[in-house]
């Protein structure tokens, strides 16, 4: 067994920190012991500030129970997904005097997330408690729930008053017992309906506050059982309720939100075929050969399959790495009646009989997404170890032995969680296969222009709104090729510049031939004396090469101009992944004011003799 310790080590001593990610991954899915996260947080808190490969990232604990033996989990989680955690924690009970004060702690430490750990014995005794001291039937339980709802808005509407971070907020689990027994659902205000009535309040109150999440932490000791979560000695020496073992589950349930937040979350599964979404080898059994049916081991891989399109579903591309021979794998595909998968679900196929990475690496360059953004799922440990060696910024999952172990494993990180579902994310496989039909245009057309023409492109440009300030987020999290400054936004920051007249926050959205690509680009420019300053310019991948950006420019001009403004500036601050944008205002005839040492570049316009102008392909509504 590979001693992934030493490996860790080595490679972060090295300057290896994604290859150290890698064996720390493989090190916690193997043994998420207490002693593992204690060696990961000792060998975290030893790199230098600023350690290349690591965000830094912080995050402040207000909880109603003792939750600091979480610090050592989420610091090695937070390692495997490339956060360095910072963590600011008061003591237990102290939420109000850190939530309502704006001049508390909590705020000079400026988290990029906070988060809200409640159970229900601490903030409810009269629901959880002391049930039975009351009468069961009485109208004033219900005035618990109003109070609770009541605090719990003071709470949230208090903290975003005083800072635009996301805030994550546990939901009640069921009480670990039920003081009437077996006759509990028979009460009219039973222990079990007044917790799902005070998490229906919790949900109402969150979704009236901008980027203000729910962590469902019922669903969690749900999941793992109430006996396993808590510890009955711990819960009443320290009032440290939550088991020592069950903590890195929480913590990985936290990692999910952080990674939606931080813009890390996986874009892209790939999968291999034989043994993976069929049981068996197709060139060896042949199609009415493979498993895969209503019986067991068959009914496990349709069960996989299953959570498969349902990512797809939710926005996940799709992809194929697979050693076969084409003709067998079209024959599956086109003839197996069992088969949930459509060919034409997936975004790219590399079917042949090259090493894995290099199908990886070509996937990466055809779908224009970076590898750190690819998942690659295969049934073979030798398949997965090539990849993790050759490619160590690309997540694997190796799947287990068991086909009806599939499932879980695929979805037991949440690698592929998002904090909303768009209407962009439920349409992405049909977008990437509108942008596929687009580049087979290009490939037809005499030129440019020509193509451009032909692809009969309308904008909408319009005002961040509700209805696409999540969306807007969203974009800001993700996007990195086209992508002027990378800066990232939460809901709530986007918020308050719609509400600044100082700001011009803009969505792009795109229609051509083919269908509607729906928001697809983001502008933010503030307005100072003579000029409009561009702070945030991106446009999603599946666009790029339209001259998309020449018109968001032109918007920008006409922006500028109608304010009576001479000037339009901008920056682009260069990462490893922005090249495809880092010449834009050279393009459009900005001239170079200034370049840094971290070749931060500042350029300028003037609109007086040289605004950007709509190229005339473009259609605009109305």
């Amino acid at each position: 067994m590979t001693d992934h310790r030493a490996s860790i080590k080595a490679n972060l001593e090295s300057g290896a920190v994604q290859a150290a990610m890698q064996d720390a991954r493989l090190l916690l899915q193997q043994q998420p012991s207490l002693i593992n996260f204690k060696f990961m947080r000792q060998l975290v808190d030893q790199l230098p500030p600023g350690a290349p490969g690591l965000k830094p990232y912080k995050v402040a604990l207000i909880s109603s129970f003792s939750i600091e033996f979480i610090h050592d989990s989420l610091i090695a989680y937070g390692f495997v997904n490339g956060l360095r955690v910072d963590i600011y924690q008061p003591g237990f009970g102290q939420i109000n005097q850190a939530m309502l004060d704006p001049g508390s702690a909590l705020y000079a430490f400026a988290p990029d997330v906070t988060i809200l750990a409640i159970e229900g014995e601490d903030w409810l005794p009269e629901i959880y408690t002391s049930f039975m001291d009351a009468d069961a039937t009485a109208t004033d339980l219900g005035a618990v729930v109003a109070r609770f709802r009541q605090q719990l808005a003071a709470l949230v509407t208090s903290f975003r008053a005083a800072t635009s971070s996301p805030l994550l907020v546990h939901n009640l689990a069921q009480p670990r017992l039920r003081r009437a027994g077996i006759s509990d659902w028979r009460l009219p205000n039973g222990q079990a309906s007044m917790v799902a009535d005070l998490n229906h309040a919790i949900a109402e109150v969150l979704a009236d506050v901008v980027d203000v999440h729910m962590v469902d932490y019922a669903a969690l000791v749900s999941q793992f059982g109430v006996k396993n979560w808590y510890d009955s000695r711990m819960r009443l020496y320290a009032k440290a309720p939550i088991a020592n073992g069950m903590l890195g589950n929480l913590a990985l349930e936290y990692m999910k939100y952080f990674r939606a937040l931080g813009g890390l979350t996986k874009k892209c599964l790939v999968l291999d075929l034989d043994n993976t979404l069929w049981g068996g080898v197709v060139g060896e059994d042949g199609v009415e050969g493979i498993q895969l049916g209503a019986n067991y081991p068959g009914s496990a891989f349709v069960e996989f399959q299953r959570v498969v399109l349902d990512l797809y579903r939710r926005g996940v591309i799709l992809a194929i790495a697979s050693k076969n021979n084409p003709a067998d794998v079209d024959a599956v595909f086109n003839n197996h009646k069992f088969m949930l998968l459509r060919k034409e679900y997936f975004a790219e196929l590399q079917i042949h009989w090259e090493p894995k990475s290099e199908s990886l690496k070509r996937i990466a360059k055809q779908l224009s997404i970076g590898l750190e953004h690819m998942v690659f799922a295969d049934d073979n440990p030798a398949e997965c170890e090539q990849v993790r060696r050759e490619l160590p910024m690309l997540s694997v999952i190796h799947l287990p032995s068991r086909p009806e172990l599939y499932a879980d494993a695929l979805s037991a990180e949440g690698l592929f969680d998002t904090l909303a579902l768009s209407d962009e994310d439920r349409r992405r496989g049909q977008l990437y296969q509108q942008r596929a039909q687009a580049q087979t245009m290009l490939s037809a057309s005499g030129n440019l222009e020509d193509y451009y023409r032909d692809l009969a492109m309308e904008l909408t440009i319009a005002r961040v709104d509700q209805t696409s300030l999540a969306r807007a987020a969203q974009l800001t999290q993700k996007t990195n090729q086209f992508n002027l400054t990378t800066i990232r936004y939460s809901e709530a920051e986007l918020a308050k510049r719609m509400a600044d007249p100082d700001w011009i926050a803009i969505t792009v959205s795109v229609r051509d031939r083919f269908g509607d690509n729906g928001i697809v680009g983001v502008m933010m420019a503030r307005a100072d004396a003579d000029g409009l300053d561009i702070d945030t310019f991106l446009l999603s991948c599946r666009v790029i090469g339209r001259a998309v950006e020449s018109a968001m420019l032109a918007h920008l001009c006409d922006a500028a101009q109608a304010r009576g403004l001479t000037k339009l500036y901008g920056k682009v601050i260069p990462t490893d992944k922005n090249v495809p944008s880092r010449d834009l205002f050279d393009k459009h005839g900005f001239s170079k004011q200034s370049e840094d040492v971290h070749g931060i570049t500042s350029w300028a316009l003037d609109l007086t003799c040289n605004p950007v102008r709509l190229p005339d392909w473009f259609k605009l509504p109305g």
